[in-house]
C-alpha cells in the first residue's frame, strides 16, 4: 500500500456481537489493529438480538448492519447483498463461512471484479463439515465451494487450519497471522460468583462455548475424582464454568450436583465486559482441555492476564508449552485429573515464573504490534493478485 491514495476495505461478518462469540472478537481486533490513515475501513454484518448492545465495542469503525430473514444461522439478507453491489471496496475479508453473506460477497466479487480475503475461523475442519451433511452439501454445490475457489488468499489462525483449506487453495495463497488480545485490564472487586469461602483457594477457570468438543464433561469427571480421592485438594480448590451453553445438555445438571457433593463447583453462565475481567483476575489457573479448535481466544486472554493454563495440544498453541505458559493435558478424564494435580501442587515460584511466561508470549506474538504488519501485508498481497 504505498501509492499516494486512501485504500478501502470491506469486512463482511455475519455478527459482531455476542452472538459470534470468539469470531466476532477475532474479527474486531484484526480490524482495529490495520485501521489506519492509509485506510478507510468499513464493516457489513447482520442486526442479530445483541447487535444495538455490541457494536459500541467496534467504536470508531463504522458498521452498518442489515435485518435477516429466517435463522441467523443461514443470515439470508437481500439488504447486505444491494449494499454490497453498491459499494466501491479495493478488497473485501469475509470472516467466517457458510452463511448468506459468504454469497453476497461472491457475486460482488464477479460484477465488481475485486478481490476478497476469507478467514474461515476453523469452520473447515472435518467434524464441522460432517455436521448437517445436507444442508451443507446444499450450500457448497449452490456457490460455497466456488466462492472459496476464487478468494485471493486465506487467512488462517495456525499451520492445521491452513491443511483444512488445502482443497480449495494451494499454500502460497495461504496466510498464518495468529488472533491477538488487547493488554489485560483488571476490574476492581470480585466477580458476582464469588464466595467467602473460596478466598485463598486455587481458582481453575473454564471460559467459552459449553460444548461436547470443548472436554467440559470431562473436566467434570476428572474434577470429581480427584476431588472425592483428595480432600486436600477439594479444600484448596474451586472450579469455575464460565460461558454458554451450545447444546450440551444435562450440563448445568452436572454442575450443580458435583457442587452438592464438594461445594466448590460453579457456573456462571456468559460474561461480558467488566464481570468477564473480574473472573480472570480472579482466576489461578485457565483450562481448556479442548478436542478441536481453531486459535482459542479465551487462551490468549487467559495469558494475557497472567494466568498459566492447562490445555490440550489441540488447542493448536504449541508455543504456550515451550515457553512454558502452559501445562500439557489430554482430553481424556484421567489425563486432565493428573493436569489439575499437577497444577495443584506446583510451587509459588513455578507459578510465577509461569505467569510472567504468559504475558511475555502475548507481548512477543499476540500483541496488536506483532499482527497489523501481516494483515497489512494480506490486504496488499490480495489487491495484487
Amino acid at each position: 500500500m504505498t501509492e499516494n491514495r486512501r485504500y478501502r476495505i470491506l469486512i463482511v461478518i455475519s455478527s459482531i456481537s455476542r452472538s459470534g462469540g470468539g469470531v466476532a472478537e477475532a474479527a474486531r481486533l484484526l480490524t482495529k489493529a490495520v485501521a489506519e490513515p492509509a485506510l478507510d475501513v468499513e464493516v457489513m454484518t447482520l442486526a442479530d438480538r445483541y447487535y444495538q448492545q455490541d457494536v459500541s465495542n467496534w467504536t470508531p469503525l463504522p458498521v452498518r448492519a442489515f435485518r435477516f430473514f429466517g435463522t441467523h444461522r443461514y443470515g439470508f439478507s437481500p439488504g447486505i447483498l444491494f449494499a454490497l453491489l453498491r459499494t466501491d471496496a479495493d478488497v473485501a475479508h469475509v470472516h467466517g463461512i457458510w452463511t448468506f453473506h459468504c454469497f453476497a460477497v461472491y457475486l460482488w466479487a464477479l460484477l465488481k471484479g475485486r478481490p476478497y480475503v476469507v478467514t474461515p475461523h476453523g469452520m473447515l475442519e472435518a467434524w464441522v463439515r460432517k455436521r448437517s451433511p445436507v444442508l451443507k452439501w446444499i450450500v457448497s454445490s449452490l456457490y460455497q465451494n466456488r466462492f472459496l475457489r476464487k478468494a485471493a488468499l486465506f487467512h488462517v489462525l495456525t499451520e492445521s487450519e491452513g491443511m483444512d483449506v488445502a482443497d480449495f487453495a494451494s499454500s502460497p495463497r495461504v496466510r498464518i497471522i495468529p488472533n491477538y488480545v488487547e493488554p489485560f485490564e483488571p476490574a476492581n472487586g470480585w466477580p458476582r460468583w464469588w464466595r467467602d469461602e473460596f478466598q485463598g483457594r486455587d481458582i481453575y477457570l473454564y471460559f467459552g462455548r459449553i460444548h461436547q468438543r470443548k472436554g467440559c464433561i470431562e473436566l467434570c469427571s476428572a474434577w470429581d475424582q480427584l476431588c472425592s480421592s483428595d480432600a486436600s485438594f477439594r479444600d484448596r480448590s474451586a472450579l469455575v464454568f464460565g460461558g454458554w451453553i451450545d447444546g450440551l445438555k444435562g450440563f448445568e445438571d452436572r454442575v450443580a450436583e458435583l457442587h452438592n457433593r464438594h461445594g466448590n463447583v460453579v457456573f456462571t453462565g456468559a460474561q461480558y465486559g467488566e464481570d468477564k475481567r473480574r473472573t480472570f483476575a480472579a482466576a489461578t489457573f485457565f483450562v481448556l482441555p479442548s478436542m478441536s479448535e481453531g486459535l482459542p481466544m479465551s487462551v490468549l486472554e487467559a495469558w494475557a492476564a497472567g494466568k498459566p493454563v492447562l490445555m490440550t495440544p489441540e488447542c493448536n498453541l504449541p508455543a504456550g508449552f515451550d515457553s512454558g505458559a502452559a501445562l500439557e493435558i489430554g482430553f481424556d478424564e484421567e489425563s486432565i485429573r493428573r493436569g489439575l494435580a499437577s497444577a495443584s501442587s506446583m510451587p509459588p515460584q513455578e507459578r510465577a515464573e509461569k505467569s510472567d511466561a504468559a504475558r511475555a508470549l502475548i507481548l512477543e506474538r499476540y500483541s496488536a504490534q506483532a499482527v497489523a504488519s501481516k494483515a497489512l501485508a494480506l490486504y496488499r498481497d490480495a489487491m495484487a493478485q
